[in-house]
């Protein structure tokens, strides 16, 4: 009875007073805990409306917590979503081929043959997968994303097929502690070469606030990284912000130990900054790896590769991205520097 009356006052407060702003809380960049932390915050203890207070009922209830904020209503434990998402891009090596150009390893000089060039041009094609969560307690639940795609070169005749697929555990384990668990495993085919990559995470994540104008996730990790021909174990840090100005940014760092006779990274750098221009997303992110212990005929291999790129959201269903991607290697035929266009279909969810 308590809990009935409790919500039928909370019922009668949102239908009589105006709600503070939250939209800055939902920047599709943060995670949905970080998006639920913030709106907690930003709408406890202040006048709200009937539509907020669903809202922030229903998220902490997909969140896991049964209760949410007292208002009628349940989530189901279980929700698995299929999608088809429209794939249109351009690719500089469709078919997993060589430089066009003669490998030079100190007075030896090595011609590729030209059937094996890497093709360049557009592809299109569709991608169809699913993606839920299963609620299994209080603040712990299942992620779940799985999918396929495939995109064909007209120009060329020839394709790029791909999968991933992962799974998250997120278990809340008090006072804004997080104890996380993830598995990802994903591949791509095309016609010269195919490429399969996994990893297995563990991470502790900590929601805080700086006042009411900035919310925070930080986390720590390690991760056992798997590629073909090799595993490495990994340090992952990220740090999360949602600003009340109505920025989001994001920075992550990984470090991990050579791994001989394979080229893999050793430390890795990015940053996210977003926010809405003409009331519109737009996202800029820049990133830089570094990579050592490859061995070609004998020649050490270290490469450094940088990214930046622009998205815009165009549309609610389309987005336009921009940039450029650089890779420096101390073997010269592996150098390589791109400008990157591309469009971005959201998913059409079922």
């Amino acid at each position: 009875m308590k809990n009935l009356l409790t919500a039928a006052v909370a019922l009668v407060l949102a239908l009589l007073l105006p709600s503070p702003s939250k939209a800055f809380c939902l920047d599709a960049a943060a995670d949905s805990r970080l998006q639920v932390y913030c709106l907690s915050k930003v709408l406890s203890g202040t006048a709200t409306n009937l539509q907020s207070a669903q809202m922030l009922d229903f998220r902490i209830k997909q969140e896991g917590y049964d209760n949410g904020i007292g208002l009628p209503g349940n989530v189901r434990p279980m929700s698995l979503i299929p999608y088809i998402a429209p794939i249109l891009e351009y690719s500089s090596d469709i078919n997993g081929g060589n430089p066009n150009r003669p490998l030079v390893l100190g007075s030896l000089t090595f011609y590729g043959d030209e059937e094996f060039y890497r093709k360049k041009g557009i592809i299109a094609g569709i991608g169809i997968g699913s993606s839920g969560r299963i609620i299994f307690g209080q603040g712990k639940y299942l992620n779940l994303n799985f999918g396929v795609s495939y995109a064909h070169s007209p120009e060329h005749d020839i394709g790029v097929s791909r999968f991933h697929a992962n799974i998250c555990s997120k278990n809340d384990i008090g006072n804004n502690f997080y104890l996380d668990g993830c598995f990802a495993v994903s591949g791509i085919h095309r016609e010269l070469t195919s490429e399969t990559t996994g990893s297995a995470t563990v991470s502790i994540a900590k929601l805080f606030s700086k006042g009411t104008n900035r919310f925070n996730q930080a986390s720590f990790g390690v991760s056992r990284f798997f590629d073909k021909g090799y595993d490495q174990n990994q340090i992952l840090v990220r740090f999360d912000t949602l600003y009340r100005s109505g920025f989001f940014t994001s920075f992550n760092a990984s470090v991990g130990p050579t791994v001989a006779a394979n080229l893999a990274m050793r430390h890795s750098l990015s940053a996210t900054v977003g926010t809405t221009f003409l009331n519109k997303p737009i996202r800029a992110t820049a990133s830089y790896t570094y990579s050592d212990g490859g061995k070609l005929l004998g020649f050490s291999r270290e490469d450094a590769l940088r990214f930046f790129s622009i998205t815009y959201a165009v549309h609610p269903r389309v987005s336009l991205s921009m940039g450029y991607r650089e890779i420096s290697s101390s073997i010269d035929y592996f150098s390589e520097s791109e400008a990157i266009f591309g469009v971005q279909f959201s998913p059409i969810k079922f």
